[in-house]
């Protein structure tokens, strides 16, 4: 007895240590709503984590720690040198107060994630490669109508949305849009897996997604699985090259 205690202690103990990680990286950013969107993960779900109510996968790990500019090592167990997390160090959200005029923008990662439109997704070779995409706040309020604080990008992969949404096809989303309630094209994630679909919503609560492209056919969600599809956003902004 003595010995299971001992280990729910050293658990215990050793999820209190990451958490307290999190909050190191956390006191660098404007707002965990900004760090969360930027590795590309919700808003509640990391709250979750900060809570240490819940753990982040293997790849939501390794997205984290490219955003936050710290080994994977150190994140996930304190291994190895602490990193230097002080304001002046590199990184999105110390940039938006270090530079004069970015708080203008809103900074969004354009490689940590990317949406399955018919094709399995891809970490980056390397995750400290990604770079960021600014978008100005007042052009995502009077062009896409919602709050730049609710944005989130995602890249597409596959061509299942073809022609609406092709593969490198860069998406916005509106995060604040994740109950599937209006009819339109969500990023969402089902065992795992993000894709981007057409969702639409039936009376009996189930869901079809639907892609655009004709060769691939619909999914049908029974109302009893929806509850393990996680809406990630709707997506409101396409951006292609021609």
């Amino acid at each position: 007895m003595s010995g299971q205690s001992e280990k729910l202690r050293t658990n215990g103990s050793e999820k209190a240590e990451f958490v307290a990680r999190l909050h190191d990286i956390l006191r660098q950013w404007p707002s965990a709503d900004r760090l969360a969107r930027a590795m590309g993960v919700s808003p509640s779900a990391f709250r979750k984590w900060l809570k240490g109510e819940a753990e982040p996968s293997r790849e939501r790990l390794v997205a984290l720690a490219s955003t936050a500019g710290v080994s994977v090592g150190w994140l996930a167990t304190g291994e190895g040198e602490p990193p230097d997390l002080r304001p002046t160090s590199p990184g999105p959200g110390r940039m938006e107060r270090d530079v004069p005029g970015l708080e203008e923008f809103v900074l969004l990662p354009s490689q940590d994630s990317v949406a399955a439109a018919g094709a399995s997704p891809q970490l980056p070779s390397d995750p400290r490669g990604s770079h960021y995409m600014a978008f100005r706040n007042d052009w995502v309020r009077e062009e896409i109508g919602i709050d730049p604080a609710a944005i989130a990008l995602e890249r597409a992969v596959g061509d299942s949305m073809a022609p609406t949404i092709k593969d490198g096809d860069i998406l916005l989303l509106d995060t604040t849009q994740r109950a599937f309630a209006l009819f339109g094209i969500y990023v969402l994630e089902v065992d795992g897996e993000r894709l981007v679909k057409r969702v639409q919503r039936k009376l009996d609560g189930s869901l079809v997604l639907i892609s655009d492209n004709p060769d691939y056919e619909r999914d049908m969600v029974p109302a009893g699985r929806v509850e393990h599809l996680v809406a990630i956003g709707r997506v409101v902004w396409v951006g292609k090259k021609m």
